[in-house]
């Protein structure tokens, strides 16, 4: 008679420990998906016409014709990509340079660095908002006094600087998170791969680009991915900063807008779930980008 080694037989005791916290979590997530699916299909198209009874495309039909909710996408798409792009850059540089500090000095410069990433979002938003207004903002204020302006400028109003504000004060906040994620990957390591490479004649740059990008990519890829969705679902400081200005929203602040402010929550579920489409096609296009410098190597 066959017998099934001890350590390939199914152990069901640690399912049935976590089985109630993932009852619970699947509960609270599939209730108001389902909500969102059933809105999405049945009610009005914009909050301007009467519910249709059974199952219509009509929302999505209205979504795609809309030039604000296109809008809002792009925007997201050219706020994720500059944010993302420049905090991972700047991350790996700072904690580049942390790494070359003394274990105690590196703490107390860590501790300064990371208090932006411990502000709220929506107190961030409120605080610039503040330093960038046009009359009393201490940025315009150093602006004239240096010179470079004439007069203070509307940075939060002006329709070609609102991605620029949301992308440089998301910068502030979470390039710090960034450098953390990255200087864990930095010390993870090992010391004698870069005396072996500096005995070989390695300049800086040499052990830059084959030692430190390839073995801190494990790392740096998974904080990017966070920074990424993140980015792609950001809310506050659209919210904050420009309300239901068309011009800086973001796909949650247009989700939030439809059904809030106009009432709409059947066109505001169908805009959920195209935001939730879209997400996950950057994740899995993310992934994709991943894989292919394998591909390349073992082609």
């Amino acid at each position: 008679m066959l017998t099934v080694p001890l350590s390939k037989r199914f152990d069901w005791r640690p399912w049935a420990l976590v089985a109630p916290a993932l009852i619970v979590l699947m509960t609270v997530t599939a209730i108001p998906f389902a909500r969102t699916i059933w809105l999405a299909f049945h009610d009005d198209p914009h909050g301007f016409m009467q519910a249709q009874p059974g199952w219509s495309l009509t929302n999505f039909r209205v979504l795609l014709q809309d030039r604000a909710w296109w809008t809002a996408v792009s925007t997201t798409l050219l706020f994720a990509a500059g944010a993302v792009i420049s905090e991972t850059c700047a991350g790996l540089a700072i904690a580049m340079l942390l790494q070359g500090y003394s274990l105690k000095l590196r703490g107390i410069l860590l501790a300064i660095i990371l208090l932006p990433w411990a502000v709220p979002s929506v107190v961030a938003a409120r605080l610039w908002n503040w330093m960038l207004n046009d009359q009393y903002g201490i940025i315009n204020a150093m602006l004239v006094r240096l010179g470079l302006l004439h007069q203070g400028v509307a940075w939060i109003t002006h329709p070609r600087s609102m991605v620029a504000v949301m992308i440089a004060i998301d910068f502030w906040q979470a390039t710090p998170f960034m450098a953390l994620l990255s200087l864990a990957g930095l010390q993870s390591i090992p010391t004698d791969v870069f005396e072996a490479a500096k005995l070989d004649g390695a300049s800086p740059w040499q052990r830059f680009i084959s030692i430190t990008l390839p073995l801190v990519a494990p790392v740096l890829s998974i904080a990017v991915l966070f920074r990424l969705l993140d980015a792609l679902r950001m809310f506050d400081l659209a919210s904050v900063l420009y309300g239901t200005d068309m011009s800086g929203m973001t796909l949650s602040a247009f989700v939030q807008s439809q059904i809030v402010q106009f009432g709409a929550p059947g066109y505001g579920a169908a805009s959920a779930l195209g935001t939730l489409g879209i997400i996950a096609l950057a994740a899995a296009l993310y992934g994709v980008c991943l894989k292919i410098p394998g591909w390349i190597r073992s082609s």
